[in-house]
Formats: structure tokens, sequence, C-alpha cells
């Protein structure tokens, strides 16, 4: 018995599938992102979340003002996007450094390496994306920040030697994950005051990791 029905059904189904497709963004509408999103790097970069306005972005990136909101609700949605572009680059030099290491201080050691690699190729880059969530906005702490990302990251890599028994057994990763961004972000903005060697940074910076993670009382 013929169904008669079923090329009805079928294409009531490809209907239904395509009409549940987002649509594709255009190449222009990709294209004006990126432009945004490189204006916005670059301001946020040179004078900071505060001191750069959305119709600064939008000037900077050539496009129409109204063009900026077609993308993001409004600057903070924006500097997140800008935050998360930058994390991933740093993410992506941290695993390349991370691939082959066979102790925690020269796993730690590598990805401060990944760290100073990446701010000497991205100046003020980083600086800028790590911007703290109250320095932003004060009603927005429902937002995950740049920095808790790497936290998180840190925290990762904490599990995985704690779970090798490297750690201190009563360390919490994500605590310590945090802390170490803390130990970082103000060790290095203290090694660049006082004019410390890129390397002697990095080592002091590793020993100082490495002991708060292995030392018990």
């Amino acid at each position: 018995m013929t169904n008669n029905h079923a090329p009805e059904d079928a294409d009531t189904a490809t209907l239904s599938v395509e009409e549940t497709q987002p649509p594709v963004p255009s190449k222009r509408r990709l294209e004006s992102r990126r432009r945004i999103l490189a204006a916005a790097r670059q301001l946020f970069v040179e004078r900071g979340y505060h001191g750069t306005r959305p119709q600064d972005i939008s000037k900077a990136a050539g496009v129409g003002h109204g063009t900026f909101y077609l993308h993001f609700a409004d600057k903070l949605e924006c500097f997140l996007a800008f935050a998360e572009e930058a994390s991933a680059e740093l993410e992506k030099f941290a695993e390349e450094h991370h691939s082959d290491v066979h102790s925690l201080e020269e796993g730690i050691r590598e990805v401060l390496k990944a760290v100073f690699e990446y701010s000497e190729e991205n100046p003020g880059v980083l600086a800028a994306a790590l911007t703290d969530i109250n320095v932003l906005a004060v009603d927005e702490t429902d937002k995950v920040m740049p920095v808790d990302r790497w936290a998180e990251q840190w925290a990762s890599t904490i599990q995985e030697w704690a779970d090798k028994g490297v750690v201190a057994p009563d360390t919490d990763p994500m605590f310590a994950g945090h802390v170490l961004v803390g130990m970082i972000r103000q060790g290095g903005a203290y090694a660049y005051r006082v004019g410390l060697e890129p390397e002697e940074t990095l080592e002091k910076l590793t020993r100082s990791i490495v002991r708060s993670l292995t030392t018990t009382p």
C-alpha cells in the first residue's frame, strides 16, 4: 500500500529543521564584528575600560554607532568578548608550553613563560583583559570574568598535580588558583617597577608558587 503522505511529511520535517536552525551570520556581519573587536582591543589597552566609550569603538572600527549595538548589548558585553578572545589566546600559548612537562616546578615555569611571551607579543592586552569585575560594573557580579577563567585553568593544573600526590593534600585547587593569579599580577607589577630581568622574575615567581603549593604546616 502506497503512503501518499510520506513526501508531505518529509517536507514538513525538513521545514521544521530549517526553521529551528539559527541564521548563519553574513560575511559582512562577521567582518564588522571583527573590526569592532579589533578597535575595542586597541582602545581598552590604550585608555582602559572607563576611558573607552562605545562611540569611540565604532569610530575607530569605521562603522556606524548603531552597528555596535547590532553585535553587543553594551560596552561591558563588548569588553567581555575582547577579554574572552585574549583569554583563549593565552590558553593556547599555555597549552603549547605545557604539553611536555615532568614536574610541578617545570609545569609552572612553562606556563609562566607562556604568560611572559604572550605579554611581550601583545603589550598591555593581558593587563586590560584581567581588569577586576568590581572596577567594571558593581551590578554585574554574575558575569564570568577572564580572571576567573584564568584561575580555573590554574586550578585544573593544580588538581592534576594533587592527584599525583605532589601538591599539599590540604590545598583547595580553586582557591589556590585565584591566589596564584594574584601572585602573578602583583609579582609581575613589582618586578616591572623595580626593573627585574624577565628571567629573574620567572624564577622568583616559580619558586614562590611551588613553595606555596607543596609546603605543609
